[in-house]
């Protein structure tokens, strides 16, 4: 038998007979993370919302890519929505650098430490959308070209209310989402 990895798709094949690692036979079987939706931004935008989620996902994670045509004051931020109400009162910690700040009673989840720069990119990983009564619970890693904090961690909560999140709201306040800027939404499913 001979086992196949493929780098570039994570697949492990066997040519012949079952593969097992420490015991347990590799398989198919959920947990896989799967495209959800993407857009390129067109043209310079005031957000970007994704809609219509539900608890299909335990897990989504947002990937956002943009670069500003130069430097700007442009501060990213996410804000989740019950149907067409804004939920607030959110729990944030922003680290970067040496510098820390923690929030409570926010509006929005500000992703950036500082705020001007040419580009901007984010990993967000997101539980809570679609459930109801749970806590929505936000951690992202965000990189920029601002000088001193171009690297921050977030972590963001809000606490379980009677409401069910089912949308997605990316704004950059002060300057707007350029055209050319993507973003993808991915959800991992529970099995």
């Amino acid at each position: 038998m001979s086992l196949t990895i493929n780098h570039q798709t994570n697949d492990i094949s066997a040519s012949s007979g079952s593969v097992t690692i420490g015991g347990t036979a590799v398989g198919g079987g959920g947990g896989a993370m799967e495209l959800v939706t993407h857009t390129v931004v067109s043209s310079s935008a005031t957000s970007v919302v994704f809609d219509n989620l539900n608890d299909d996902y335990v897990t989504y994670r947002l990937v956002m890519d943009w670069a500003l045509s130069s430097q700007q004051s442009s501060y990213p931020n996410i804000r989740f929505y019950d149907g067409s109400t804004a939920l607030s009162n959110y729990t944030i910690h922003r680290s970067a650098s040496g510098n820390q700040s923690n929030a409570s009673g926010q509006s929005e989840i500000n992703l950036v430490y500082e705020t001007s720069s040419y580009y901007f990119n984010s990993i967000v990983n997101i539980w809570g959308i679609g459930l109801t009564n749970k806590p929505i619970q936000v951690s992202a890693v965000t990189n920029s070209s601002t000088s001193a904090n171009s690297l921050t961690d977030v972590g963001a909560h809000r606490a379980a209310t009677n409401v069910t999140p089912d949308k997605i709201e990316i704004r950059a306040t002060w300057s707007n989402i350029p055209a050319g800027a993507r973003l993808s939404l991915y959800g991992l499913k529970s099995s």
